[in-house]
C-alpha cells in the first residue's frame, strides 16, 4: 500500500462504518485512478508524497455529514440526528427571526411610528444609524424573518441566500470595528457571528430527501415566540433594571433550560424514542448555549457590574448542565436501543 492510499483511507474513516465497509476499495480505487498521470516517474514521486486534495477532503467532509445526517430513507440513528439537526436549526432561525422581528417593532415604537401604543419614556429613545453603512447593517438582520419562512416552505437555497444578506455584513462589520474600532477587542461580537454562521451553514441538512417540515406548527411558532418571549423580556427590562443583566447569552441559555425542562417532563410520560429527534435537538442547542455563555465569559470582567453579571452567568451555566446532562443521558440511551433496521421499516416516525 503506498502513502498516498494511506492518507487516503485515513480521510475515509471519516464516514461511517457500515458505509466504508461496502465502498471504500471502490472509492480508493477510483481516487488513485484519478492521480494517474501517465507518467512513471510522476506517478511514483505521488505514491510516496502524495496528498488527497483539499477538493477532495471536503467531498468527503459534506458526503460523511450527508450520510450521519440522515434523510426520510435513512437507518434509524442518522434519522435521529438529521431531525435533530434539522429542529435545531430552525429554533436557531426562529429566534433569530423573533428577536429581528421584535427588534423592528420596538424600532418603530420609540420612533413614534405605532401612535396607538403608550409613548416610551425619556429612558428608551431610538439612536439613529450614524452612517448609511449602519443603517444598511440594521436592515439586513431583519432578513432573518424571510430566511425562516423560506426554510419553513422548503426552499432551502433561498433560505440560505436570504440569511447571508443578514451575516455577511455582520461579518464585514465585526472584522472592521474589532480591527479598527476604538473599543478593545471582545469576543461576544466573534462569537454570536459564528453562531449565525453556523446556522447557515447547517441549513445544508434541509437536503431533498428530508422529512418535509411540518409548516402550521413553525409559522404559528413565529407570533407566538415574538408575544412569549421579547415583548414581555422588553416590558420587563423596561420597569426592572435588575433584568437588564440578561443578556443575549444569557436569553440563549435562559430558553434552552426551560425548553429542556419541557422535553424531560414529555419523556417521562412518552417512550424515549418518540421524543428522541427534540431531545437529541435541545441537547445540541444546550451545547451551543454554554459554548456561547462561556466564550463570553472575558468580555463580562470588563464591565461595570462584573460581579452580578459573572454571578448571573455562572447560574446560567450550572442550569444548562442540571438540566441538560440528563438529557443528554436519556437521549443516547434511547438512541443505543434504536432498531438496526431501514428507515422505511421503521414503525414510528416523529416529524418536526
Amino acid at each position: 500500500m503506498s502513502r498516498l492510499e494511506e492518507r487516503y483511507r485515513r480521510v475515509l474513516r471519516l464516514l461511517p462504518v457500515g458505509y466504508r465497509r461496502q465502498w471504500e476499495d471502490d472509492m480508493v480505487a477510483a481516487f488513485l485512478e484519478t492521480m494517474q498521470t501517465g507518467d512513471a516517474e510522476t506517478d511514483e514521486y505521488l505514491a510516496d508524497h502524495g496528498r488527497p486534495s483539499l477538493a477532495e477532503v471536503t467531498s468527503v467532509l459534506s458526503l460523511a455529514a450527508r450520510l450521519r445526517v440522515g434523510g426520510a430513507d435513512a437507518p434509524p440513528r442518522p434519522y435521529a440526528w438529521g431531525q435533530a439537526v434539522r429542529l435545531a436549526v430552525l429554533t436557531g432561525v426562529l429566534l433569530q427571526a423573533v428577536m429581528a422581528t421584535a427588534g423592528l417593532a420596538v424600532t418603530l415604537w420609540l420612533s413614534g411610528a405605532l401612535g396607538w401604543l403608550p409613548a416610551p419614556t425619556s429612558e428608551w429613545v431610538v439612536v439613529p444609524p450614524a452612517s448609511s453603512w449602519q443603517a444598511t447593517l440594521s436592515v439586513a438582520g431583519y432578513a432573518w424573518l424571510p430566511a425562516f419562512l423560506a426554510l419553513v416552505l422548503g426552499h432551502r437555497r433561498v433560505a440560505q441566500a436570504v440569511a447571508a444578506v443578514a451575516v455577511v455584513p455582520q461579518a464585514v462589520a465585526v472584522a472592521v470595528e474589532q480591527a479598527t474600532g476604538p473599543v478593545p477587542l471582545t469576543v461576544t461580537p466573534w462569537a454570536m457571528l459564528l453562531v449565525e454562521l453556523l446556522l447557515l451553514v447547517a441549513m445544508s441538512a434541509f437536503q431533498r430527501d428530508a422529512a418535509a417540515v411540518a409548516r402550521r406548527p413553525w409559522l404559528l411558532a413565529l407570533p407566538i415566540g415574538i408575544l412569549a418571549v421579547p415583548v414581555p423580556l422588553f416590558l420587563a427590562q423596561a420597569t426592572m433594571p435588575a433584568l437588564r443583566l440578561l443578556d443575549w447569552p444569557g436569553l440563549c441559555c435562559v430558553l434552552v433550560v426551560v425548553a429542556m425542562a419541557v422535553n424531560l417532563v414529555a419523556c417521562a410520560s412518552r417512550p424515549p424514542v418518540r421524543t428522541l429527534p427534540w431531545s437529541l435537538a435541545l441537547v445540541l442547542l444546550a451545547a451551543a448555549a454554554l459554548a456561547l455563555r462561556i466564550a463570553t465569559l472575558p468580555d463580562i470582567g470588563a464591565q461595570v457590574q462584573r460581579t452580578a453579571l459573572l454571578t448571573t452567568a455562572a447560574g446560567q451555566i450550572v442550569a444548562v448542565l442540571a438540566v441538560g446532562v440528563p438529557l443528554a443521558v436519556v437521549a443516547f440511551r434511547a438512541l443505543r436501543h434504536l432498531p438496526p433496521v431501514p428507515a422505511a421499516e421503521e414503525p414510528h416516525r416523529t416529524d418536526s
